[in-house]
């Protein structure tokens, strides 16, 4: 639990002026004239733009877009986009969600043993998993993971993953896509009831 910080704000006692009496009448100045309110054009919110690869998650409880680090985890992030562009995530469900931790997919068996046939060296960096980082699963082996990733729901909740799972990107659009389905009920395993799908990830 992060520790919380009071602050106690200084009271500072002030003390009254005697007033002063005028010895002549001061005059009062004029009334200035108000001036017409200028008109300020709302700012339109600009779409996020990446320096990064990205790929769109669609799923169907609605969609998120991710952007892939290329500069901090090159063979996750590379990796990624040839099972996006085969298909290989398409149909598949996110077999996963604990509140406040992670939602996560990715498994072809759908509970959590499946891979793509091949396992990826780790990139630990020093990216902060916090909310709506993309990472990878694995095994007590570091260097195991393969197609099942992870999306971060909290800091709190992940702050222990900096450096033991290989963060390779983040979700820039439809957070609250992500946040929906972080908030499903599920079984003391984190199985949903109703467990959401991937129906398509695609490269963008």
């Amino acid at each position: 639990m992060a520790k919380t910080i009071n602050k106690t704000a200084a009271k500072t006692k002030a003390k009254a002026k005697t007033p002063v009496k005028a010895k002549t009448a001061v005059k009062t100045k004029s009334s200035m004239k108000t001036k017409t309110p200028v008109k300020v054009a709302a700012k339109t919110m600009a779409k996020t733009i990446s320096n990064f690869p990205t790929a769109r998650v669609e799923t169907s409880l609605g969609n998120f877009e991710v952007e892939l680090w290329k500069d901090v985890a090159p063979k996750h992030a590379a990796n990624f986009l040839k099972l996006a562009k085969s298909g290989f995530y398409d149909g598949l469900i996110f077999h996963r969600i604990l509140a406040g931790f992670v939602i996560q997919g990715g498994c072809p068996d759908g509970d959590g043993t499946g891979g793509p046939g091949w396992e990826v060296e780790a990139e630990f960096n020093n990216r902060r998993h916090e909310a709506g980082v993309l990472s990878m699963a694995r095994s007590a082996d570091p260097n195991s993971a393969g197609s099942q990733f992870f999306v971060c729901l909290t800091r709190d909740g992940c702050k222990h993953l900096d450096g033991q799972y290989t963060a390779f990107g983040k979700v820039i659009s439809g957070m609250d896509t992500v946040e929906k389905l972080g908030a499903l009920s599920c079984d003391r395993n984190g199985m949903p009831k109703n467990p959401p799908k991937m129906v398509k990830v695609s490269a963008t």
